[in-house]
């Protein structure tokens, strides 16, 4: 059955067009579609965040190969912290405008400034969200430990985590960049 894929934002542009009417069954084979189709535009697709939607619905990966008669929307999606710097710029302007008080004054323009502040970092260098559910209870200590052969609190080995490139000397925690373990027999009296 023909259905629509419809794209927006940055796919939009990299496609040169916005809908397409293709004989597909599910949103796995809208993408298999694509990918058929278009040049690079895995790679594309890969720098950016996608909600896939049929109907109302929004589809997640487990739900790709749903059957559905509806169109598929390939909806991307904007992230940053816009919300942030809005707000921070608002609370700062109204701080001048209507509180008369200069110790509250000051206080509100520090919050707005702090939220300002977030929002572009947030936008400037996001951070990737490295707690993934483990299936553990979120207070058991084993369960915050990342690397089970370094579990102490400045030895850390996550994926991703930079590691500082220092000229002279500096005092900085600990992070792993490689390591091994080796047994050694060793015999001896006891």
């Amino acid at each position: 059955m023909l259905k629509k894929i419809i794209v927006y934002g940055k796919l939009r542009k990299f496609l040169g067009q916005k809908e397409f009417e293709v004989d597909l069954n599910s949103p796995a084979e809208a993408f298999s579609f694509l990918y058929c189709n278009f040049k690079n535009i895995q790679e594309h697709m890969a720098e950016q965040l996608y909600v896939i939607k049929v109907g109302s619905k929004v589809i997640t990966e487990d739900l790709l190969n749903i059957q559905t008669k509806e169109n598929i929307k390939i909806i991307p999606v904007v992230h940053g912290n816009f919300f942030s710097i809005v707000l921070g710029f608002a609370l700062k302007y109204g701080a001048k405008e209507y509180i008369k008080n200069k110790i509250i004054q000051t206080v509100v323009t520090y919050i707005g400034t702090t939220l300002i502040l977030q929002g572009v970092n947030e936008i400037l260098a996001p951070q990737e969200n490295t707690n993934l559910p483990t299936g553990q209870d979120s207070l058991d200590p084993s369960a915050l430990a990342s690397n089970y052969s370094f579990t102490g609190l400045t030895n850390i080995s996550n994926a991703g985590v930079p590691v500082n490139l220092v000229y002279g000397e500096i005092l900085v925690g600990s992070i792993v960049v490689s390591n091994g373990v080796d047994t050694v027999q060793v015999e001896g009296t006891n």
